[in-house]
């Protein structure tokens, strides 16, 4: 049985890639998965001028940061913007809870633009009536965003040969237990899944990078679901926070 008739995992490059066999890879090719459930609209800090900060500015002011600096120094790399846990949908494979955001007349994956970065840092002023958040998960319900998302975005970065592009999903999310709101099997069903979905990506040469922004009440526990998904064992789990907090 052909479990990818359509081939929409396939390497774009793959039939050229025995020419870069001895090669590093030359560009990178990134996802960035931004959650946008509410949990990510919740105050951090409040400045003196009464605004709050939330984590979903933290999350969108680092990546239009990044793009910032990639658009002067590696103008070859290309990204794709994404947004999980939203209540409006746009992407290729029509699922729910995922939205790609671009530009008119930019291709879903491509390198970073002046407009692309202007409007993406501007997105909260229209976030919630455009796009709109929602949890990811809802109380008997089977629909997994995270799954979905994850799904878009290594369709997304079928795009060129592993051989020749470093290819990787980057997280931004506050929600350690992306589950929480389930139990028993459904939960433990959710977990398996939404991993292996990850692990078939990594198989195919696509790294995943978890930047997690913690509450100032409660850090970050990358064991409640991330560890397994990401390869992170032992000692590397109790180094993994400083380390994301350092990037």
């Amino acid at each position: 049985m052909d479990l990818d008739p359509e081939g929409i995992f396939r390497d774009d490059s793959d039939s050229e890639s025995e020419l870069y066999e001895e090669k590093e890879p030359t560009k990178e090719l990134a996802v960035y998965l931004i959650d946008a459930s509410p949990k990510m609209f919740a105050p951090i800090t409040a400045h003196e001028n009464g605004n709050k900060e939330t984590y979903f500015h933290v999350a969108i002011d680092c990546i239009t940061q990044s793009l910032k600096t990639q658009i002067i120094g590696r103008s070859y790399d290309e990204v794709a913007l994404c947004f999980f846990n939203t209540k409006e949908k746009k992407n290729l494979q029509d699922v729910n809870g995922v939205y790609v955001f671009n530009v008119m007349e930019r291709e879903l994956i491509d390198r970073p633009t002046a407009k692309l970065i202007k409007e993406f840092s501007s997105i909260e002023d229209k976030f919630m009536s455009t796009i709109g958040s929602r949890y990811g998960v809802l109380p008997g319900s089977r629909e997994n965003s995270l799954y979905n998302a994850f799904w878009v975005a290594q369709a997304l970065l079928r795009k060129g040969s592993v051989k020749t592009s470093s290819k990787r999903i980057l997280i931004f999310t506050n929600d350690d237990d992306p589950f929480g709101s389930m139990t028993g099997a459904m939960k433990a069903d959710m977990i398996r899944t939404t991993t292996q979905r990850a692990k078939d990506a990594q198989d195919l040469g696509i790294s995943f990078e978890l930047l997690p922004l913690s509450r100032p009440d409660e850090e970050f526990n990358v064991s409640m679901f991330y560890a397994d998904m990401i390869g992170l064992e032992g000692t590397d789990i109790s180094q993994f926070l400083p380390s994301a907090s350092e990037k």
